[in-house]
């Protein structure tokens, strides 16, 4: 009898793993932000994680993706300062023209690419 709970608790443990080994894939996301000081600077970050860009005045701000669509083409871009405090979001189109947030500092965000990566 204990052999066949130990059977019994093996097998359910198979879908787990099987589940747990399979990959995931995270799009890479490219955006060129231009900052209130007139610089401009790439920045990728992973959806739903942060890219970094610092101001000449050694301000930083992070910025995260998120995509909104299935042909990864519209994505909300959330702008948090470094203490994790949201200023705003921006929706932007990969390849359009730089959307300027309506956020204090704003920004100029333009997406150039998404690019699925594991």
């Amino acid at each position: 009898m204990k052999a066949f709970v130990r059977l019994l608790l093996a097998l359910a443990m198979i879908p787990v793993a099987t589940i747990s080994g399979a990959q995931t894939y995270s799009p890479a996301v490219t955006m060129t932000i231009t900052a209130p000081d007139g610089t401009t600077q790439d920045v990728v970050a992973r959806e739903s994680s942060v890219g970094t860009m610092k101001l000449k005045d050694g301000t930083q701000y992070q910025f995260r993706p998120t995509l909104i669509d299935e042909p990864f083409s519209k994505v909300t871009v959330a702008i948090f300062t470094m203490d994790s405090t949201l200023v705003g979001e921006a929706q932007v189109t990969k390849g359009a023209a730089a959307v300027t947030s309506k956020t204090t500092p704003s920004f100029k965000i333009a997406v150039k690419s998404i690019e699925l990566k594991k």
